[in-house]
């Protein structure tokens, strides 16, 4: 079902509902038993969502936000092997008990305002696999970043070359991604090579179809257990949802 389908269905849902309550108790059948026709709770109906338009958009927003978790679940136990592949760049604990999964781009200036919380989760929990999925969606030189990173990757850089790249501040040109490699020490020669496979672009769009699949569209997104969250989350924020995957899962051993 397409968001304007939900947006219509709960409006007219959650518009139904207040009314029927409002005028005739706990269920719209009582609407007979009032001796009104169904045009005049038509009516009703109509003149409650022009003049109660917060309530009602409240409702349908809650309807959405529920109706976007239920999908951004199925689609990460859908895709679960995708999310977890082997083949993406990761820090932590590789064999940890919980794995948490970013969405980012190096032009985006929440991520970097997040990143501080990453490295701390990642210092002081030791049983966390951390899973990084580049997905440059701010520009041409937000691409570049991401497969200059994987080229980082294919020499065992990676986690220094991100952390190099989120706490940079300058615009992302081919001269700084040439400097921020050789800082981090990786092959320049190598790497220029590298960023240009046809295997680094290929894990770039499968990144991007993995989005879409989870439906997300904007940097930072993290995964942890079946939930996905937009934004930047704190190190207490992320915590406190590892906590809850860890209790899930030794509840059911």
């Amino acid at each position: 079902m397409s968001m304007k389908k939900i947006a219509l269905s709960g409006l007219a849902l959650s518009a139904m509902l207040v009314a029927a309550i409002a005028f005739f108790g706990p269920t719209p059948a009582r609407a007979g038993d009032a001796g009104l026709t169904e045009a005049q709770v038509k009516q009703i109906v109509h003149d409650y969502i022009v003049n109660h338009p917060k309530l009602i958009m409240d409702s349908v927003n809650n309807y959405r936000f529920e109706a976007a978790n239920e999908q951004a679940a199925e689609g990460v136990k859908k895709n679960k092997k995708e999310l977890l592949s082997a083949n993406s760049p990761e820090a932590g604990n590789p064999n940890g008990n919980v794995t948490v999964v970013e969405f980012f781009d190096y032009n985006c200036h929440f991520c970097k305002g997040s990143y501080p919380a990453v490295e701390a989760l990642l210092k002081d929990d030791k049983n966390v696999r951390f899973v990084f999925k580049d997905f440059p969606i701010l520009g041409p030189s937000s691409i570049e970043a991401a497969k200059w990173a994987l080229a980082a990757q294919k020499q065992g850089k990676y986690f220094a070359f991100h952390t190099a790249m989120m706490y940079n501040r300058e615009p992302i040109t081919d001269d700084l991604l040439k400097s921020v490699a050789k800082q981090v020490g990786m092959d320049v020669d190598q790497a220029e090579k590298d960023a240009e496979a046809p295997s680094v672009m290929k894990q770039l769009e499968q990144n991007e179809e993995l989005a879409q699949q989870l439906g997300i569209s904007g940097t930072p997104s993290f995964v942890i257990g079946n939930k996905v969250d937009a934004g930047i989350l704190s190190e207490n924020q992320m915590e406190t949802q590892i906590e809850e995957v860890r209790a899930s899962k030794a509840g059911k051993q």
